[in-house]
């Protein structure tokens, strides 16, 4: 006949063996997305010149912090690259500049020099990873200079103090600037359709006006933008005016960044970086998932061990 009570003991015992594997295999599950997760960074770069000329160094500086806030989580930064916005050019790069403690930060120099005028992009690219990790990460953030020349004194109007709210429909507001040494009419400002970017009522276009030497007109416009969209174009046109010279009509484009946040700060023009995963390279198993599927082994040869006895 069959022993109820050892046969209930048997399964007691077989419940716990399972509800054991189960618990530890969510835990290395865990352990390992954790693990795997885009280290929490912050990007910020500043120039030591705002308006270059031409074969005037410009000293840029890069500094990541890391926001982690566990003691544990540092940040290995393995390469950085200052690269022409869109093109594979690259101006600088270091590799494997160092490790960022939580709360900590570095800042990584770099010198450029243009050649000719006009809105230079940049593109800040690094690559991390948590430190003991596998996965990599590469975070990009957008950068742009406005290269002049003294010579030119016509009327020069740009886009300053440049800030960006909203997410899917954004606003941008700021000054329309004269920088130039004429006076410029019928200022307007207006938001290109493309790709990515669309006019949004009810600031699709915003005119300003006339805007004398050494003067400002705020505006503001509304756009919406696709998720990854890391700047909006602004289409200005204006009429610049001189005594001794033919009004001249202007059309140029000026782009303002507005890179999504990974940390959830706002959205402003010096934007967060965007982030993406590259997959492991090499290496083998973690030490984690090593040790998860000792673990596992040690807990299912227990259960053979107390099932045979009984």
């Amino acid at each position: 006949m069959i022993d109820f009570n050892q046969r209930g003991s048997q399964c007691v015992k077989l419940r716990v063996i399972c509800t054991a594997i189960i618990l530890t295999t969510i835990l290395l599950v865990g352990i390992q997305s954790a693990a795997a997760s885009a280290p929490p960074v912050q990007i910020e770069i500043s120039t030591d010149v705002e308006e270059p000329k031409p074969g005037e160094p410009v000293e840029i500086d890069a500094n990541i912090s890391n926001l982690a806030n566990n003691n544990n989580q540092n940040v290995r930064v393995r390469y950085v690259w200052l690269r022409e916005g869109g093109e594979l050019d690259t101006y600088q790069q270091s590799e494997d500049v160092g490790v960022i403690a939580p709360g900590g930060e570095l800042t990584i120099p770099f010198s450029v020099t243009f050649t000719s005028t006009g809105q230079k992009h940049l593109d800040l690219v690094i690559t991390v990873s948590n430190e003991g990790g596998d996965s990599s990460h590469t975070y990009k953030k957008p950068l742009y200079i406005d290269v002049i020349d003294d010579s030119d004194l016509r009327g020069d109007v740009r886009l300053t103090s440049n800030s960006v709210t909203g997410s899917g429909t954004v606003s941008i507001e700021g000054d329309a600037a004269n920088i130039g040494g004429t006076d410029v009419e019928s200022v307007l400002l207006r938001v290109p359709e493309t790709g990515s970017v669309s006019p949004s009522p009810p600031n699709g276009e915003y005119y300003v006006g006339g805007i004398e030497t050494s003067e400002f007109g705020t505006y503001e416009l509304t756009a919406d933008i696709a998720n990854g969209t890391d700047s909006v174009p602004v289409e200005l046109t204006y009429i610049t005016t001189g005594e001794n010279r033919d009004d001249e009509r202007v059309t140029k484009t000026q782009q303002i960044p507005v890179a999504d946040s990974l940390s959830g700060f706002p959205r402003t023009q010096q934007a967060q970086a965007t982030a993406t995963t590259t997959p492991p390279s090499g290496g083998g198993p973690p030490i984690l998932l090593i040790g998860g599927v000792a673990v596992l082994v040690v807990i299912s040869i227990l259960g053979v061990v107390l099932w045979r006895r009984q």
